[in-house]
């Protein structure tokens, strides 16, 4: 039944990931890494950028990030020549390497470097003979590499949380529910109750002169385990939604937080810190308001397998682009050991 998250990725990348070059192998001392968050610094050719073999690559990586509620690109694209690299820019979070033609030396093939310039870097080269032969890996191995960086950005979170997150509130969780997350810093606890505790993270963001707010919220909760039924995505958003109407009201009387769907949440098997679970990603919204945004949710048993735990984050930033903050959601979800709980509150 269980699905794991890396199986469908070829073989070609399992050896890119294990034949990494790494600052702590080599003893080098790096500078930590540049560019935003989702950021992607394609190296390659002008001429090829704007032809045919730029708009294959921008068909990949500007695919839509699922589940949001405008389209934005899974990747924010940044490209220049091989004559413009420099020292800076070769401290970027994540580099692709485009050499197709004589420059190749007839190799057809994808490699991965990893801290070659900076720390949690990485850095990937795409070599082809011809035209032609770079087409052929598109839907292979290149378009592969989406989720090599996907699962890098969203380490890179989990390490930061890690290192300066919220140490009060992991330990609260951890006694509480047997979770381990790494939770940031400024996240504040919003309500608990016996089988349901509810975090928030409330942050500014300025447009133009005008400071706007932006809210990232974690829900934990947990209910017995009866059969497996009850991990059926229906079951799990049923669940969700029961608990979100008696806990999470709106901002004026008889609304609450429920699932949106007219836009169908998507669930998935995956194996996370070797333990199975299911991820949902949809959209939520108020029932009898006009408030809404992405959600994701992760779903697994507790480590007597007595309970069904939950935790499903959610944001809410109705005038900015929403694909970073619900990334580092997502970090926060898979970030999750199962330990045992040592109190009950």
């Amino acid at each position: 039944m269980i699905s794991h998250f890396f199986r469908m990725l070829s073989p070609l990348l399992i050896v890119l990931s294990l034949a990494q070059c790494s600052s702590e192998s080599t003893g080098r001392r790096l500078p930590r890494h540049s560019g935003e968050p989702g950021e992607l610094l394609l190296i390659m050719n002008e001429k090829q950028w704007l032809g045919a073999p730029g708009d294959s690559l921008r068909t990949v990586f500007e695919a839509y990030y699922p589940f949001l509620p405008q389209a934005e690109p899974r990747f924010s694209l940044l490209q220049f020549s091989p004559e413009e690299m420099n020292s800076l820019l070769q401290q970027h979070r994540n580099i692709i390497q485009v050499i197709i033609g004589p420059d190749s030396e007839g190799e057809n093939k994808v490699s991965l470097s990893r801290d070659r310039w900076s720390t949690h870097q990485l850095v990937f080269t795409i070599r082809a003979e011809n035209e032609e032969k770079f087409y052929a890996m598109l839907p292979t191995e290149i378009k592969k590499l989406t989720e090599l960086i996907d699962q890098a950005e969203v380490e890179r979170i989990i390490s930061r949380y890690r290192k300066t997150g919220n140490e009060d509130l992991s330990i609260e969780l951890a006694n509480k529910y047997g979770l381990d997350l790494a939770i940031p810093a400024d996240m504040l606890l919003a309500k608990k109750s016996i089988n349901f505790t509810w975090l928030k993270r409330e942050r500014v963001k300025y447009l133009g002169n005008s400071p706007h707010d932006i809210t990232q919220g974690l829900f934990v909760y947990t209910y017995p385990y009866r059969s497996e039924a009850q991990l059926r995505p229906d079951s799990i958003l049923a669940q969700r939604d029961s608990l979100l109407k008696a806990n999470v009201p709106g901002p004026k009387p008889g609304t609450y937080m429920a699932t949106e769907y007219r836009l169908p949440p998507e669930s998935e098997e995956i194996e996370i810190n070797g333990r199975f679970a299911i991820l949902t990603r949809g959209l939520w919204r108020t029932e009898n308001y006009f408030m809404g945004g992405p959600f994701l949710n992760l779903t697994t048993t507790s480590a007597d397998g007595n309970q069904i735990v939950c935790i499903s984050g959610f944001v809410f930033a109705p005038k900015f682009d929403k694909r970073e903050f619900i990334r580092e959601v997502e970090a926060i979800l898979r970030s999750v050991r199962i330990v045992e709980p040592s109190a009950k509150s």
